[in-house]
């Protein structure tokens, strides 16, 4: 991974294992012709992770996030 995910990928294990967790479905998705477009996945992503109690999303860019679902 890139230098620019490094605040990604230091999120706390259970953070980080979640978000790897949904880029994999959202990889699935893609591959089979889905319709999820990728910056809406970011913000539901982004709401949920700060919905389920995981303040270091706070910080996070969207666009940061954006491509790190993307590779």
């Amino acid at each position: 991974m890139e230098k620019k995910y490094t605040e990604i990928l230091q999120l706390p294990p259970k953070q980080l294992e979640w978000l790897i967790s949904v880029k994999d479905l959202y990889k699935t998705d893609f591959y089979s012709g889905g319709a999820i477009k990728i910056k809406d996945l970011a913000i539901r992503i982004k709401k949920k992770a700060i919905d389920k109690g995981y303040s270091n999303f706070d910080s996070i860019e969207l666009d940061k996030l954006e491509g790190f679902l993307k590779n």
